[in-house]
């Protein structure tokens, strides 16, 4: 199959659409519903405030876990009524296809927990990571809880994102235009959507837009969202919480199991905005991008399942 194949799962299903808008009208539909999505979610910040039960631990991860599980949840519930109202196709369509959903979700969590476990391990090798001081009661063994608590709201947030550059813009540029510019723009504007970030710099830009290549290749290999939706959770979830390193720039709450910190150049370890800043993550995503071109050439059928 080649790679650039307007005939994958993932842009014949998005041909299901009565409304297949040309790129600028994509990009603005995109903005347009990530707009309404925000501001569904300014009544609900007023509403819900913190109480003395976030104080502890599994309060902490509880409202934090709330906070993504809202401001995301939002957002897939936005892109899942412009689908079935407006384009009338099924959700289903957007890559959650049928069969052996379980096993895609399940190995594109270990990947992503790989990948990002890997890239802090080869730091550690070049003496660029060691831990840091913190209370016993959010870190370690002792943490587990709210650890776990806080996976529910990133299986959610890595979900959110997928589905509106993946699972949408994606498979309707490809299937209107071509698969080059629905990648180019999907990945583009994943970095760009990061900009504001905290401690962001040109190099976690790129690097973030490279995710998003890496991304796209995921989905057309498998011809599904499953396994991406699975990897970018897993990927977010044990940078924050699992290694204690920052995400994109932020700092997560509820826990930690290792807590660790960077050190050496920033350029190499990502500073202060994560791994996700620095070469290390460049040469695994690439390595990643590299070895789904292969796997993707050697793809022997396509089967669309809905």
């Amino acid at each position: 199959m080649r790679i650039f194949s307007k005939e994958n799962e993932i842009f014949s299903l998005a041909r299901q659409s009565r409304l297949l808008p040309n790129v600028f009208f994509t990009l603005l539909i995109f903005i347009l519903i990530t707009i309404i999505s925000n501001l569904f979610m300014l009544p609900l910040s007023f509403i819900i405030k913190p109480t003395s039960y976030a104080r502890s631990l599994s309060g902490q991860a509880t409202s934090f876990a709330v906070k993504l599980l809202l401001s995301f949840g939002s957002t897939i519930l936005a892109f899942f009524l412009w689908v079935k109202v407006i384009e009338k196709r099924s959700i289903q369509s957007m890559g959650f296809t049928k069969g052996n959903i379980l096993n895609k979700y399940l190995r594109g969590f270990i990947i992503g927990f790989l990948m990002m476990t890997s890239s802090v391990l080869l730091m550690a090798l070049l003496g660029m990571i060691e831990f840091e001081s913190g209370s016993p009661s959010t870190q370690g063994i002792s943490a587990l809880g709210g650890i776990f608590i806080v996976l529910i709201g990133w299986l959610v947030q890595g979900a959110s994102e997928e589905i509106m550059l993946r699972g949408w813009m994606m498979p309707v540029i490809g299937a209107r235009h071509n698969v080059p510019l629905a990648i180019f723009i999907s990945s583009s504007l994943f970095g760009a959507l990061h900009l504001a970030n905290n401690n962001v710099t040109v190099l976690s830009v790129v690097n973030l837009v490279l995710f998003g290549v890496f991304a796209a290749f995921y989905v057309i290999w498998e011809g599904s969202l499953w396994g991406i939706c699975a990897l970018h959770s897993a990927w977010n979830w044990t940078q924050g919480n699992l290694l204690g390193l920052e995400v994109s720039g932020m700092n997560t709450s509820g826990g930690i199991l290792l807590n660790l910190k960077t050190k050496g150049p920033d350029i190499i370890t990502g500073g202060l905005f994560g791994p996700e800043g620095g070469l290390i993550e460049t040469l695994f995503l690439s390595i990643g991008i590299v070895i789904l071109i292969i796997l993707i050439q050697r793809k022997k059928y396509i089967q669309v399942n809905t």
